[in-house]
């Protein structure tokens, strides 16, 4: 089972099989903010430290939103916007 760890705090989460990262941030208690849920506002922005390998594909989408706020599209993503595929360490 895949599992992802929260760097900011050593606590990690098993993740079922392509679970959407979003449900395993909100059962496991980790304070990070949602809002429109559909890639485009930014809010749920995180940065992986380990497994970038591990997350869905970036779609057009949260790509262009990710380089309109100026980010690094090679390590930074919507947790929105990904399914978990294996392990993935991650933080806010």
């Amino acid at each position: 089972m895949p599992k992802v760890t929260f760097q900011n705090t050593g606590q990690d989460a098993d993740a079922g099989d392509d679970a959407a990262l979003k449900d395993v941030i909100r059962d496991s208690g980790w304070p990070i903010m949602f809002a429109c849920e559909d890639g485009v506002c930014g809010t749920c922005l995180i940065r992986t430290t380990a497994g970038m390998e591990n997350l869905s594909p970036m779609d057009e989408k949260e790509k262009e939103t990710l380089q309109a706020m100026g980010m690094d599209t090679s390590t930074q993503r919507l947790a929105c916007q990904c399914k978990v595929k294996g392990d993935v360490t991650i933080e806010q």
